[in-house]
């Protein structure tokens, strides 16, 4: 995350081409904490069917082989879908599509996972009607996603690569928005986490010289994490 005045401003679409030649390999702070703040979750996918929209480089769908029953991951980006197959299992579908207008049958899987794609679309009703397209009566939508108070911690996504800093198309919503649009497609909002940087992405944020930015912003909510679950029906 950045807050640089002078970048190179892309859409999504070449952003993450671009991106994908160093994605994995660069440290990034808001990843970590990802990683970090839900690894302990993954018993929760055990034995279902999983999709992953916007699944990138593909660093969960690696972390969920031999914990899910199937994977499946969509991406638009192809640089990105070929970084994810050169690490994931051959048994873990890619497939090259929009998030929101998949090949994927209705009802096909248990848990339709997002994560960090919700602030590069345009808005959520899309993502919200093929998400719950997707999922089988039951199942979860679980979303990640960089916290809509960033604007007022003046954060932006960025990445740097050989042209320069680069700051990738996104788009501002709030949490409300986002449970309401999901209350609307019959999904409620079922547990809500706002983890923190601390003192464990210390090393991080000195690489890229911001240890000062870190003591500015630690303890702020830097990301969510969403489950929805479908609501129940009174009759």
């Amino acid at each position: 995350m950045s807050a640089a005045a002078n970048v190179l401003k892309l859409a999504v679409q070449p952003a993450y081409e671009l991106w994908a030649l160093s994605y994995d390999s660069t440290p990034n702070a808001m990843l970590a904490l990802e990683e970090r703040s839900f690894s302990a979750s993954a018993a929760e996918f055990f034995n279902k069917d999983i999709v992953e929209l916007g699944c990138g480089t593909g660093r969960w769908l690696k972390r969920l082989e031999g914990v899910a029953k199937t994977l499946t991951g969509v991406d638009s980006s192809g640089a990105m879908l070929a970084r994810a197959r050169a690490k994931c299992e051959p048994s873990t579908l890619l497939i090259q599509a929009d998030c929101l207008r998949t090949p994927l049958p209705d009802a096909s899987a248990d848990c339709v996972l997002s994560s960090f794609v919700l602030s590069h679309l345009p808005g959520l009703t899309h993502f919200a009607r093929e998400a719950t397209r997707i999922v089988r009566p039951g199942g979860a939508i679980i979303i990640s996603d960089l916290h809509p108070d960033r604007a007022l911690y003046g954060w932006r996504p960025t990445f740097h690569a050989p042209e320069g800093l680069v700051e990738v198309e996104a788009h501002t919503y709030t949490l409300s928005e986002l449970v309401n649009v999901m209350q609307d497609a019959g999904y409620f909002l079922q547990r809500l986490e706002e983890p923190c940087f601390g003192d464990q992405d210390a090393a991080i944020f000195e690489r890229a010289g911001k240890l000062d930015e870190l003591h500015k912003i630690a303890y702020l909510p830097a990301m969510y994490r969403a489950r929805f679950v479908m609501a129940k029906r009174h009759i």
